[in-house]
């Protein structure tokens, strides 16, 4: 039995808010927040979240590495159905990342391979990403051997549509 739980945060500066969807491996029974920790009850077992963790327990003593995925939708970046050339990216955070872009909207399974970049790309030069589209999602994936944290991604582009 497992247990689909999820959260609304917001934050503090500009009231952004975001979902989170956590699939935990046991049924919850009953749950709540002592200072800054959460605790949940299932069954005879008491779980703490710990925020220095990278992986789960699973059962004791076994601990489970788990990838994090942050995915946007489908961004128009201008006019729709307009072809924009992407030639590259940055990225502000936590962690090495694996990037990915999906290109074609009409299947959404169309992503470039992922490739690893550095937690900050800001200093230095932009990370290049030669590829053109009407519409790009973006995917970064972390996989969970670390600490990771997102802060900012930025992407260059250039409107392909011709003078007026």
């Amino acid at each position: 039995m497992e247990t689909t739980v999820f959260v609304y945060t917001m934050t503090q500066t500009n009231q952004v808010g975001a979902w989170s969807k956590y699939v935990l491996p046991f049924e919850v029974d009953g749950w709540c927040i002592a200072g800054d920790s959460l605790y949940v009850r299932s069954g005879d077992n008491i779980h703490v979240f710990n925020d220095e963790e990278v992986g789960d327990e699973v059962s004791v003593g076994s601990i489970k590495l788990f990838e994090g995925m942050i995915q946007w939708a489908w961004l128009d970046f201008g006019q729709p159905g307009v072809t924009k050339s992407l030639y590259g990216f940055d990225i502000v955070g936590l962690g090495d990342v694996a990037v990915s872009f999906g290109y074609d909207q009409s299947n959404g399974g169309y992503f470039t391979d992922p490739y690893t970049v550095p937690a900050d790309t800001v200093p230095g030069m932009v990370i290049p990403m030669p590829l053109s589209a009407p519409s790009y999602s973006v995917r970064l994936t972390y996989d969970g051997t670390q600490d990771w944290q997102w802060n900012a991604f930025s992407l260059y582009l250039q409107d392909l549509r011709g003078m007026a």
